[in-house]
């Protein structure tokens, strides 16, 4: 009945002030729905990138020119003693490796026009693989054949996103559009695939890898992707390949990575970033709890006489020091309880635009930091209360 009593007293006390209690409330409520929406952008961004490179399979190896101790720089296509790869080492490896299939990856940017705008646009080039090797998905149409590569022809396939903004509600297939002042017909165009690396396929426009050598002057790749064998492991492959690129090169001058490699480079990327995010999210709180302890400090300033009163009259110490905690950690609950529910719409909005996706362990973090700041932030003013002299409080004016 007693702590009853003091939990109606607690209650009581908020609702006398209830600006204050709304202030104290909505700090909380800010710093969890901001926490929540803060890691649900990290960790949508790191299913989103783990999903894209998984989809690609375990199986596929990715060569770069030069060689690299780091990963990231091999993968972004930077690397040390830099020597350029050609479309020819692709064409040798197939040459040499029966049923295999390799994809090359060139990029240059270009302008067309768009209506009265002119917009920009990457251009890569690739071959008859591409689709195979990346598990890209056509929408329609068709993606290359062999002819198209070899026969130069002017012909592209579309991102699904340039393939809206080019044509709007138009069927594509079968039209032109204007790429180095050249007319290159629409033969397909992709689904959606959304941010692979550094690049946001949805957006490219690809063509034959050799037309886009004759018309940029470009005669080096900064990719080669290779699919393995059903027949073979991808040690043999990267062996073989190893030996017959040190081979012709005469020199083992490129870097090799495995996608499992960069699977997991990618997790503890995508980890860090995601804790960095949430760091931030509970600085948030923190901020939150501190005007807590503020206008629970000034409270007690301002309740000096009934504290003092109700301990004249038989109040314990730990009555004033549970009642004051209560008010603080109501506060802590109730506004962790509306920051998860609010960060969760705001995520859902966001998620509409980017990737987002709010894990039971974000609400779980963010509710028990909140409660934590409600008693941390909570306790001194109540201890503070709690140890008021009766005498001197009755005296206060």
């Amino acid at each position: 009945m007693k702590f009853i009593r003091i939990v109606k007293m607690a209650f009581s006390s908020m609702k006398l002030n209830k600006t204050r209690t709304f202030l104290s409330t909505l700090g909380v409520i800010v710093g969890v729905a901001s926490l929540i929406l803060i890691t649900s952008f990290g960790y949508g961004a790191q299913a989103a990138i783990l999903e894209r490179i998984q989809s690609m399979g375990a199986n596929t190896i990715v060569i770069t020119a030069g060689r690299s101790s780091n990963m990231m720089r091999a993968v972004a296509g930077e690397s040390a003693l830099r020597k350029p790869l050609t479309y020819d080492d692709l064409r040798y490896l197939k040459s040499q490796i029966s049923e295999l299939k390799a994809s090359p990856l060139s990029e240059s940017r270009t302008t067309t026009k768009v209506g009265d705008n002119t917009i920009i646009i990457s251009v890569v080039g690739t071959n008859e693989d591409f689709l195979s090797v990346q598990n890209y998905k056509l929408d329609q149409g068709r993606s290359f054949i062999n002819s198209d590569v070899t026969g130069y022809r002017n012909v592209c396939v579309l991102g699904s996103d340039i393939a809206t903004q080019l044509f709007e509600s138009e069927n594509p297939l079968g039209q032109t559009i204007n790429l180095f002042d050249s007319k290159f017909i629409v033969i397909g165009t992709l689904k959606s695939i959304g941010t692979v690396g550094f690049s946001n396929v949805d957006t490219n426009v690809y063509i034959p890898i050799t037309k886009l050598q004759v018309i940029t002057g470009q005669t080096s790749l900064r990719n080669i992707y290779i699919k393995t064998p059903d027949d073979m492991t991808m040690d043999v492959l990267i062996a073989i390949v190893t030996k017959l690129l040190t081979a012709k090169h005469g020199m083992a001058n490129f870097t090799i990575t495995n996608m499992t490699q960069v699977i997991e480079l990618a997790t503890t990327t995508t980890s860090t970033l995601t804790t960095a995010l949430t760091a931030i999210g509970l600085i948030a709180l923190l901020v939150g709890g501190i005007g807590i302890m503020n206008i629970m400090l000034a409270s007690v300033a301002e309740r000096t006489r009934e504290i003092g009163i109700r301990k004249a009259i038989g109040g314990s110490r730990n009555d004033i020091l549970i009642q004051f905690l209560l008010e603080s950690v109501t506060i802590t609950i109730v506004g962790g309880t509306v920051g998860i529910i609010i960060g969760y719409i705001a995520s859902t909005v966001a998620g509409k635009l980017y990737t987002t996706r709010v894990t039971p362990m974000s609400i779980i973090i963010g509710f028990s930091v909140s409660v934590a700041v409600g008693i941390f932030f909570g306790v001194y003013p109540a201890m503070k209360a709690s140890k008021l002299n009766p005498v001197e409080a009755l005296r206060y004016e």
